[in-house]
């Protein structure tokens, strides 16, 4: 099936007609005496968490927000002004002919500006040539809360997190929401996975572990809600993603792990122990994120810098895993004769004044008992992707670095180029790092 297309605006305003209720946010700004829509969201079908009817008023700029009718919000689009409150607010026109974007979302799923919704949906524009703009500077004082600048405003009102450079771009959404079927939440656990399911129209339709080999599904009842459990006997498979579906549409879905994702989705909770989760990444050997070391690198040694280099070309990457503790065939001997909690510390440490630009990362502990009955530590360094590329080593004279496969290498200027230019802002971009919750 298809995930986004485009459409006519006249398919997207019979859309918007047929929805019994819609839940409106506008902001505008003053210009002549007619105030022009900046940022326009309409959504069907189950208000918006954040939604709420308010009104903030500024000298040149406004926030209104109501719920009408689907047929009300209809003959707005056509033609091409709200009025909401007694305020007359000026819409984009969209010129015959010309098509509108269209993309599905899958439940709690972050997509451009506005937040995201508990239920998987549609997100339709509402006008093919670019909104009036707000203020780009100066703060706003007047019946509504202050805010530094308009950006924050607009964040604040439409329950959204600002991008990196604060900047809230003009959009116009409308949001067709999905109640059909949705996973409420995705429970891994190390026998078995667990799907929360709910809906009105979930009989007949299909849940299904799949990965990169085919996995198990079961038909589902018109029971709502509903669990169903797939046994994990040979652990989490690559690849692996809960899809609910019926016949060839995917209704909602959840990404789990690599190569889909190496940050599971939104609704999916690692209840698996900590030295679980890590044997299941050690299993899978080194490669584009993870690396083992079988001892923490002492201080003023080359090994110091080439692990530095690895969170660099990890941060540089899809984020990935150092484990200390483990050799490069993959066996799990743990750190002896080491005080693990200050040596978490003074990984932080060395990362911190070697890798330029810092990006985020943690250091945990994991401990299991060995064998012989003797404690098995291994120390989890995981560097998330960075949002601020190119990373490197040596602050005074950095080189950055990239990951191939199981290897680090140093960045030819070309790439290191590519990677200056390879982050859209972190709130619109894919991310990708799944991780353990290592404790």
């Amino acid at each position: 099936m298809n995930e986004s297309g485009q459409i006519s605006l006249g398919d997207v305003v019979a859309l918007v007609d047929s929805a019994p209720t819609l839940w409106v946010r506008v902001a505008a700004v003053r210009h002549d005496d007619q105030w022009d829509a900046t940022h326009v969201e309409m959504t069907s079908g189950i208000a918006p968490a954040s939604w709420a009817p308010r009104r903030w008023t500024y000298d040149e700029i406004i926030f209104l927000s109501c719920e009408i009718p689907g047929s009300k919000g209809a003959a707005w689009l056509r033609s091409h002004e709200a009025e909401i409150d007694g305020v007359k607010v000026r819409l984009p026109e969209t010129k015959e002919g010309q098509m509108l974007q269209w993309q599905k979302r899958s439940s709690l799923q972050k997509y451009g500006f506005f937040d995201p919704l508990h239920w998987p949906s549609t997100l339709y524009e509402l006008a093919s040539q670019r909104l009036a703009t707000g203020p780009g500077f100066g703060s706003l004082i007047g019946e509504g809360p202050s805010f530094v600048s308009f950006a924050q405003a607009v964040a604040a009102y439409f329950g959204c997190s600002l991008p990196p450079g604060g900047s809230a771009d003009p959009a116009a959404y409308f949001q067709l929401t999905d109640l059909r079927g949705r996973i409420a939440k995705v429970l891994l656990g190390s026998a078995d996975i667990e799907v929360h399911l709910e809906g009105s129209g979930l009989g007949g339709m299909t849940v299904e572990l799949a990965s990169v080999t085919p996995g198990p599904s079961e038909r589902l009842s018109i029971e709502s809600p509903q669990v169903v459990r797939f046994p994990l006997p040979h652990g989490l498979p690559t690849g692996a993603w809960i899809v609910l579906k019926e016949r060839s549409e995917w209704i909602d879905r959840k990404f789990i792990n690599y190569p889909n994702t190496l940050n599971a989705d939104p609704g999916v909770e690692v209840v698996v122990e900590p030295m679980t989760e890590l044997k299941a990444l050690v299993s899978g050997g080194e490669g584009p994120t993870v690396e083992f070391k079988s001892e923490i690198p002492e201080p003023g040694t080359k090994l110091r810098n080439k692990v530095c280099a690895t969170v660099a070309a990890f941060a540089n990457g899809d984020g990935g895993h150092i484990l200390f503790g483990v050799t490069d065939s993959g066996a799990i001997v743990g750190l002896s004769g080491v005080d693990t909690p200050k040596e978490c510390d003074k990984v932080a440490d060395f990362v911190r004044s070697i890798v330029t630009p810092v990006p985020h990362f943690q250091v945990n502990r994991v401990s299991d008992k060995g064998d012989d009955g003797t404690t098995l530590d291994v120390i989890v360094l995981t560097v998330d992707q960075g949002e601020q590329p190119p990373y490197g080593v040596d602050p005074a004279h950095p080189k950055y670095h990239i990951r191939r496969g199981a290897t680090t290498f140093e960045a030819s200027s070309d790439q290191v180029r590519a990677l200056a230019r390879s982050r859209p802002p972190a709130d619109q971009g894919y991310r990708s790092p799944y991780r353990p919750p290592f404790r």
